[in-house]
C-alpha cells in the first residue's frame, strides 16, 4: 500500500480531471435526461432508469511504469537520483445501473411554448440519482477488483422566490458522492468523497428585468470517507455578487465577483495544504451576432492569499482569468436563451477558458483549456452529444510537512473527450453508446516519502471507457 503522503497528493490530482467522468453523460444535461414528464398536481416529474455495460481500460488510473525506471533530472523534487515505482495497468468490465428523478413546480416546457403567461411566486425543483457500479475482472485480477463495487449519488434542491418581481430570493443545496479508485488497488474506492454545496441569494430586478443584480453566500464542504484522506477535508465559504444589463434585445453585459475563505478541518494535513483567501472579479458580454451565432467574452483577475503552513512556504496565484466562446445554432435564434438552452435546441460551441482552483498538490493549479462542446437533435429520434478539450495545467512546487520538497512543480497537459450517441425508438426509450477518453500527456513525478527514500510516483495516465446502454425516461 502506498504511504498516506502520496495517497493524499494523488487524491485531488485525480479529482481535478475526473470531475465529470464519474457521472453518465445524460445526467448533467436536462436536454438529454428528461422527456415529456408527468404532471402530478403542481409538480412536473421526470423519472428514469438506465442500465449500461462496458469496458474501462485503466480503472485504477495507473501510469503503466515498469519497476526501476529512472526519473528525469528536471522532475526530481530533491535534486538527487530517483526511480519510479511500478504501476501495471488493470482493465475491467463495468456495469452501471442508474435510477433518477427530477421535478419542478413550473415545467420548463410550459415556459418554452408559452403555455404559462407568468411565473408563479415560487419555483421549487430538485433532482436525485443513484448509480450502482459493479466491476468484473479482465484476466486474473479477480481479487483486485472484488471490493471496488459501490454506489455514487447526486441530489439537489432549489427554490426561487418571486422570479418576476423587483425583489426576489433563491436558495439551493446539492450533494454528490463520488466513487473513484486510487492507483493503489489495495484500498477499495479510496477516493470516495462527499461534496455538499449550499447557497442563498437576494435578487434585485428593476426596470422589468432588463437590469438585475444578485448578492449571495455559498458554502462547500469536501469530505473524504477513507481514513487515509480525512486530513484533506475542507470547508469553503464564499460571498458572491453578480449582475447583468440587457441593453439590447440580443446583447447583455454581465459581471461576477466573489471572495472565498478556504480552511482545512484538521491540523495534520499531509502536505503543503494552506488555509487562505481567494478573490475573483470578471466582466463580460454575451450576445447574438446573428440569428445563428452567439459570442461570449469574459475577462478579469483572480488571486489567492494562502497562509504559510509551518515550514512550508505559501505559493499564490495572481493572474488574468476569463473565457471566450463562439456558439452556432443550427436553428435560428432571435433572442438570447434565458436561464439555459431550451429542450431540443441544438448547439455547437468552441471556446477557451483560463481559470484557477485550489489544489491538494501544490496549493493551487491554473488551467488554460481549449474546448469543443455540441449537442444535436435530428429526425426526432437521434441525439448526438460531443465534448472535449485540451488543458494546460500549471502547479507550483509542493512540500512535505517538514519543509522537504515533494514535487518540483511545472506543467501537466491533458486531453479529454466524451461522445454520447442515442437512438430513440420511442418517446421514452433510448438505446445509447458512450465513449470517453482521459489522457495525461506528461510524466509528473511526485516523491512518495520524505527523507532518504528516492521512490517517485508518475501520475501520467491514459484511460479509455466504452459503454452500451438502454434507458427509459419521461
Amino acid at each position: 500500500m502506498k504511504p498516506r503522503f502520496l495517497f493524499a497528493a494523488l487524491a485531488a490530482v485525480y479529482a481535478s480531471y475526473s470531475a465529470g467522468a464519474h457521472a453518465q453523460a445524460f445526467l448533467g444535461d436536462p436536454r438529454l435526461s428528461e422527456g415529456k414528464g408527468i404532471q402530478a398536481g403542481a409538480f412536473e416529474l421526470h423519472p428514469g432508469v438506465a442500465g449500461e455495460g462496458g469496458y474501462d481500460s485503466n480503472f485504477f488510473v495507473k501510469s503503466g511504469r515498469g519497476p526501476g525506471e529512472a526519473v528525469p533530472a528536471d522532475k526530481l523534487a530533491n535534486g538527487t537520483s530517483g526511480t519510479y515505482q511500478a504501476e501495471p495497468i488493470i482493465n475491467v468490465y463495468r456495469l452501471r445501473v442508474t435510477p433518477s428523478l427530477s421535478f419542478t413546480t413550473f415545467g420548463k416546457r410550459d415556459l418554452e411554448v408559452g403555455n404559462t403567461p407568468a411565473r408563479p411566486t415560487a419555483v421549487f425543483g430538485g433532482r436525485l440519482a443513484a448509480s450502482y457500479n459493479a466491476l468484473f475482472p479482465v484476466g486474473d485480477n479477480t481479487g483486485t477488483v472484488a471490493d471496488q463495487n459501490n454506489i455514487a449519488l447526486l441530489g439537489g434542491l432549489m427554490l426561487n422566490l418571486f422570479p418576476d418581481r423587483i425583489w426576489g430570493a433563491d436558495a439551493s443545496v446539492d450533494y454528490t458522492r463520488v466513487v473513484d479508485a486510487s492507483n493503489d488497488e489495495a484500498v477499495s474506492n479510496a477516493f470516495r468523497r462527499n461534496t455538499i454545496r449550499a447557497g442563498v441569494g437576494i435578487n434585485w430586478r428593476p426596470g422589468g428585468g432588463l437590469f438585475s443584480w444578485r448578492l449571495g453566500y455559498g458554502v462547500t464542504a469536501n469530505l473524504f470517507e477513507e481514513a487515509s484522506f480525512t486530513q484533506m477535508n475542507n470547508i469553503q465559504h464564499r460571498l458572491e455578487t453578480s449582475g447583468r444589463w440587457k441593453f439590447l434585445p440580443r446583447t447583455q453585459l454581465f459581471y461576477r465577483g466573489d471572495i472565498g475563505w478556504l480552511s482545512y478541518t484538521r491540523g495534520d494535513a499531509p502536505q503543503s495544504l494552506s488555509d487562505g483567501v481567494s478573490l475573483r472579479s470578471q466582466l463580460g458580454m454575451n450576445g447574438l451576432i446573428s440569428n445563428y451565432f452567439g459570442l461570449l467574452v469574459l475577462a478579469g483577475w483572480q488571486a489567492s492569499f494562502w497562509e504559510p503552513n509551518g515550514n512550508v512556504p505559501a505559493r499564490n496565484y495572481d493572474s488574468i482569468t476569463g473565457q471566450a466562446e463562439l456558439s452556432w445554432y443550427p436553428s435560428p435564434q432571435r433572442k438570447l436563451p434565458d436561464g439555459g438552452a431550451p429542450v431540443g435546441l441544438s448547439q455547437v460551441s468552441l471556446g477557451y477558458v483560463r481559470s484557477f482552483s485550489p489544489s491538494y498538490l501544490g496549493s493551487f493549479y491554473g488551467r488554460d483549456r481549449l474546448y469543443l462542446s455540441s449537442i444535436y437533435f435530428f429526425a426526432q429520434r437521434f441525439v448526438l452529444s460531443l465534448s472535449g478539450g485540451y488543458s494546460h495545467l500549471s502547479r507550483p512546487e509542493s512540500f512535505f510537512p517538514g519543509g522537504e520538497r515533494q514535487y518540483a512543480g511545472g506543467a501537466d497537459n491533458r486531453v479529454d473527450g466524451q461522445l454520447f450517441f442515442e437512438y430513440r425508438p420511442g418517446a421514452a426509450v433510448g438505446i445509447n453508446m458512450t465513449l470517453r477518453a482521459d489522457v495525461a500527456l506528461n510524466a509528473v513525478a511526485v516523491k512518495v516519502n520524505p527523507g532518504a527514500d528516492t521512490t517517485y510516483d508518475d501520475i501520467q495516465f491514459a484511460r479509455y471507457q466504452a459503454f452500451l446502454g438502454l434507458r427509459w425516461f419521461l
